[in-house]
């Protein structure tokens, strides 16, 4: 992997469609996209790498660069097929999987269900050892029953084996001997410890953070090597990288081993390019909004910078402990599914037409209604320039399933269309708020960032219910997860607990503690051919009041002192007063846990040059005009314009439809649309003047 490289390729497998991005360093960028395939993600991937070398002129073999961002570990846990992992733990902790905590998605609800763990009993077993807070060995691991418990796990057929020891956070010499062990018995299992994947105190969230890696270890392991094997006939395996949930890329063979950090490897993509574009086109704090055909993911962007969360939860209900782009994603795509509910109610998705078989309009045996069906009927999408013309739909399938639920509901077929439309907007402005305003932010101070094959066709009326003024458009919407993958750099991130009141902190021992996660980042980073002047490490305190369970990240510049410890607690009290409303100076505060980054720069083409050869150079005209149905207005006859005639400095006003390749703007009346010198449309909300 070279810092320098120049021709870079970008591919994010959606649950629709799979976008690829190419990058030649002083040409125009090549993008397409292909249907995804479910059964074997890999086939799409391949498929969208032959149509981008073939439309740049350059042989495959000649890529410097590719970066993917996937869903196979996402997908792996929302349906619950993960691989069959076995569980060792210090005696007496067998249960505490299940045991787990009081957090619960519903605090008051007393008939919930409680999920499953992911370890059945029969495949959790206990060792003697015993290790306490400071690390000091109490008990000595008896090595015998290891090598009984693991042939009995074995016998089981087990796919891969986590460890996960009490207090290992504090000195992991016991977990480190049983894979040792493990590795003398059965030299090919897959054997992960939580000394290594989550070094962290608290116990329950480490054990299911170890569990999940080893759960979805095997598949990842599977995909990646198929997928590896396949670039090496090629001659570009060794180019492949994957996206972390971080935002950082990291070279395919490690992503093998940190499967965990996988999770939200798609979606981190597009935070990663939506900051970057907020920053240049001068709203750095933004919202984003990225929907796509199964799934929309929503994000927050404050002084140009994606928010980073250091812990979440897989499915609603097993913890994550590492650090993630803070995303939170609903079941509201374009293939959503529109239904009516027992009680006459009309719902739309979770459960989504995917890529197979599709909207019905897509014409593969669909059969029933979907957000997509319904923008086609309503004339927001256009027939004959799907997918800039490439996909062929059939607008007669869309009404024909919309009839059939309207004559169910007893209703017009033109109220059940946009009404369909309404609750999945509903779904999505309630997600919006879950990342604003439900963490102290007011959404009124932010622009909006769409993208996403769907995302601009509902983002100005999510605008408007959000109060929202500006809503910005990137020059490739529909790909623009897979352009992130190109613009996120290499990441690895180590953390150390080590809880200490600040008044107690040793800051050379704290400083030793810093150096010595540095050193691995370093040694990382030059493994990954990162070279010395291209690194960056970056610091950080997790901080709390004494006693209380949560804490706050607070970032670090420079060696540890006195004063620079004083500075983080100063910046601690104004970020719980920003997040929860209030801080308490006069209450003792301590440190949790030290963390560091260690980043390898890339080299970056420039993002807003990247459509400028193909945008018109005179006043913008209509290419056509359609029939439109807009919420209050009923149907308009509404002028479309093609993004290429797009030119800065003109103003187009609403209603108006701007289509491309990738994805429709619609501009609802009173609304109006320009283009900046990045390339990016921004519409604005509010009377035109």
């Amino acid at each position: 992997m070279s810092t320098a490289a120049t021709v870079r390729i970008g591919i994010d497998t959606g649950g629709t469609f799979t976008d690829c991005v190419l990058l030649h360093d002083g040409h125009p960028a090549v993008v397409f996209k292909v249907p995804s395939t479910p059964e074997n993600p890999a086939k799409a991937i391949l498929q969208g790498l032959e149509r981008l070398c073939i439309g740049a002129g350059i042989p495959l073999e000649e890529i410097d660069f590719i970066a993917h961002g996937t869903t196979v570990a996402t997908n792996a846990m929302l349906q619950e097929q993960w691989a069959k992992v076995g569980l060792i733990t210090t005696k007496g902790f067998r249960d505490i999987l299940e045991i787990g905590t009081q957090m619960r998605p519903e605090l008051y609800g007393l008939h919930q269900k409680k999920p499953a763990p992911l370890v059945t009993r029969d495949l959790r077993e206990e060792v003697t050892e015993r290790i306490d807070a400071n690390g000091q060995v109490v008990d000595s691991l008896d090595e015998d029953e290891v090598r009984d418990i693991v042939r009995k796990l074995l016998s089981s057929d087990i796919d891969s084996l986590a460890i996960t020891l009490l207090f290992s956070f504090a000195n992991p010499k016991h977990e480190a001997a049983i894979r040792a062990i493990v590795k003398e018995v059965a030299p090919e299992l897959y054997v992960c410890i939580s000394s290594e994947v989550s070094p962290e105190f608290r116990e329950y969230p480490r054990t299911s953070t170890t569990v999940i890696n080893g759960a979805l270890a095997p598949i990842i392991r599977r995909y990646l090597r198929h997928l590896r094997e396949a670039l090496n006939e090629r001659g570009a395996g060794q180019r492949l990288h994957i996206m972390q949930s971080n935002g950082g890329n990291v070279s395919a063979e490690e992503a093998e081993e940190s499967a965990h950090n996988l999770i939200l490897s798609g979606p981190a993509g597009g935070i990663v390019a939506a900051a970057e574009i907020a920053r240049k086109a001068g709203y750095p704090n933004a919202l984003t909004f990225d929907m796509g055909g199964t799934s929309s993911d929503v994000g927050l962007i404050v002084n140009g910078r994606a928010q980073i969360i250091q812990n979440t939860t897989v499915n609603g209900a097993y913890p994550l402990q590492v650090p993630t782009v803070d995303v939170h994603t609903i079941g509201a795509g374009g293939g959503s599914i529109g239904w009516c509910d027992q009680g006459g109610a009309l719902k739309v998705g979770p459960k989504s037409a995917g890529a197979v078989p599709g909207p019905a309009c897509y014409g593969k045996g669909g059969t029933e209604p979907t957000v997509t069906d319904a923008n086609l009927f309503l004339g927001r999408l256009n027939a004959d320039y799907y997918l800039g013309g490439e996909f062929d739909v059939y607008p007669e399938r869309s009404e024909a399933v919309l009839e059939e639920l309207a004559n169910e509901m007893e209703l017009e077929l033109e109220r059940l269309a946009w009404g369909i439309i309404e609750v999945a907007n509903a779904s999505m402005v309630g997600a919006l708020r879950v990342v604003s305003s439900r963490r102290g932010h007011d959404p009124r101070d932010f622009a909006l960032i769409a993208f996403g094959g769907a995302g601009p066709l509902h983002a100005t009326a999510l605008a408007k219910e959000l109060g929202v003024r500006k809503v910005i458009v990137p020059a490739t919407p529909g790909v623009l997860c897979a352009l992130g993958l190109l613009l996120s750099d290499i990441r690895h991130d180590f953390s150390q607990t080590e809880v200490t009141a600040m008044a107690n902190v040793d800051e050379q021992t704290t400083e030793q503690s810093f150096r010595e996660m540095e050193g691995r980042g370093i040694s990382r980073l030059v493994n990954d051919g990162v070279t010395p002047n291209h690194m960056r490490l970056e610091r950080s305190l997790d901080i709390r009041y004494l006693g209380q369970e949560h804490y706050l990240n607070v970032p670090i510049e420079g060696e540890i002192t006195l004063e620079l410890l004083e500075e983080s607690g100063k910046r601690f009290h104004s970020e719980h007063e920003n997040t929860y409303g209030h801080a308490a100076e006069d209450e003792p505060i301590e440190i949790v846990n030290l963390r560091l980054s260690a980043v390898g720069k890339l080299k970056h083409s420039e993002q807003g040059s990247m459509h400028h050869e193909e945008l018109g150079t005179g006043q913008p005209l209509p290419s056509d005009k359609r029939s439109v149905y807009f919420s209050g207005q009923g149907w308009c006859d509404t002028p479309i314009y093609r993004r290429k005639s797009l030119v800065q400095g003109y103003t187009i006003v609403g209603p108006a439809i701007i289509e491309q390749m990738d994805t429709t703007l619609i501009v609802e009346p009173g609304q109006w649309v320009e283009s900046d010198q990045h390339g990016n449309m921004i519409v604005t909300l509010g009377d035109f003047v």
